[in-house]
């Protein structure tokens, strides 16, 4: 038996938090609006037609600030108002997507806004009269004919195609004389970065899920075993924790595919002696875990394969002790590759391993696998963070990577997967042929 909530709202999250959080955010964007100000955050459409499959996934702004999953939806803001705007429902539509939630009250009253209305023009009967409804665009343009700002989220570049935010900006300059456009992008990264209570709870969810799988891909390892079939064991263990699924596409290269930092084709066949790189990542209440292993197919390191993974676990240790407030990134990854470039351990024509570290150290892990910020931000308590220092040795056919995520404390730094160990005894007590 299904919820109805969760059968209208087309929910894919394994878990939501309480609307009044999401509230809590909505209303922090708008105390940094002046009066007479706009925010518009455009939810992510569903192009799915009758009869098409797939699972629709919300934009993680959007999310970030709704909680709401329904495609096509609009978020407006002001300092004074706030409006979700939704399509029609479409039941001809809804007989192969299923039930969703449309305007009105009863939709306010579920996903917890003080106004759900319509988001495409059209037409009420009020006594016995024909009125005009506005449609979002109509709305926008009406808030800003008083000479506001519109806040939209732009683009960290100009290259590629227009985004939907620009192409309804660009709409919107047919129809006004002029307005100013603010960016609203670094707005919802900063509070992104640091999260609540509820997002760490979500994510702790999100990482245990992502060690069941972990796990489970560990034991499918062995001589002859497919990539994909590690791949499929890892799939079904985090599904059976309740996860929606993967975070990311999974990475489960053998040999030289593990050399290659995004493989994800996973069609290989694991052969004696190889490693085999396993970078994967559970999803849950749309949270992301992001964990790696590196397994040796054989069940043991060989000397040289052990070598090499001791140098990448005494530069994950160096990247970790730098874990504190008021560090960053960027100097975990500067402390991992002097270990990498002092340890005397020599990589492909004789270089030092600092040559094969090719990556960065980490990066945020939030609502994605790779989250809003970069190397920069100055590290405070409620950020989470990975940490996956590694080597890539393509004229040995050997990549190696390993990989935990970190909740930022006030004294330093939780290992959110310590329950998954790194060692290289425990790495190897972990592959299914021991």
């Amino acid at each position: 038996m299904i919820e109805q909530r969760v059968f209208c709202g087309g929910q894919y999250a394994a878990e939501l938090e309480r609307p009044e959080e999401y509230r809590r955010r909505r209303t922090a964007v708008r105390a940094k609006l002046a009066p007479g100000d706009l925010a518009v955050v455009l939810g992510a459409t569903d192009a799915r037609g009758y009869g098409d499959v797939g699972t629709f996934r919300q934009e993680p702004g959007f999310f970030y600030l709704t909680g709401v999953e329904l495609p096509g939806a609009v978020l407006l803001l002001e300092r004074e108002h706030e409006a979700l705007l939704l399509p029609e429902r479409r039941p001809a539509l809804e007989a192969w997507t299923g039930p969703k939630f449309g305007p009105g009250e009863s939709a306010a009253a579920e996903l917890g806004f003080e106004e759900v209305g319509s988001r495409d023009p059209g037409e009420v009967v009020v006594d016995a009269r024909r009125r005009p409804v506005p449609g979002y665009l109509d709305r926008i343009a009406d808030a800003l004919g008083a000479g506001g700002a519109l806040w939209v989220v732009l683009p960290g570049s100009a290259a590629g195609d227009l985004t939907s935010e620009q192409r309804m900006v660009r709409r919107l300059r047919d129809r006004l004389p002029s307005f100013a456009v603010r960016d609203l992008a670094p707005v919802l990264t900063g509070m992104r970065l640091q999260k609540s209570a509820g997002e760490i709870a979500l994510l702790r969810k999100a990482v245990a899920a992502t060690v069941a799988a972990m796990r489970a891909a560990g034991a499918a390892v062995g001589p002859g075993r497919r990539e994909g079939e590690v791949e499929g064991a890892a799939f079904a263990a985090l599904r059976a924790t309740g996860a929606e699924g993967w975070s990311f596409p999974p990475i489960v290269g053998s040999g030289p595919a593990g050399c290659v930092l995004h493989y994800d084709a996973n069609l290989g066949v694991l052969a004696d002696g190889e490693l085999v790189v396993v970078d994967i990542g559970a999803r849950h209440g749309y949270y992301c875990g992001d964990l790696t292993r590196t397994f040796p197919v054989s069940g043991g390191f060989t000397v040289r394969q052990r070598e090499l993974y001791g140098a990448v676990l005494a530069a994950y240790d160096a990247a970790v002790a730098t874990l504190r407030p008021g560090s960053t990134i960027a100097a975990a990854r500067r402390a991992a590759f002097a270990v990498l470039e002092g340890c005397g351990v020599a990589g492909d024509d004789g270089r030092t391993l600092g040559n094969f570290f090719i990556h960065g150290l980490g990066h945020f892990l939030g609502l994605e696998a790779h989250d809003a910020g970069g190397e920069a931000p100055v590290l405070e308590p409620g950020m989470v963070v990975t940490v996956e220092p590694g080597v890539y040795l393509p004229g040995e056919g050997v990549g190696i990577r390993v990989e935990d995520d970190y909740l930022i404390t006030a004294d330093g730094a939780e290992n959110l997967s310590a329950a998954l160990p790194r060692d290289a005894a425990a790495v190897e007590a972990m592959v299914g042929r021991r």
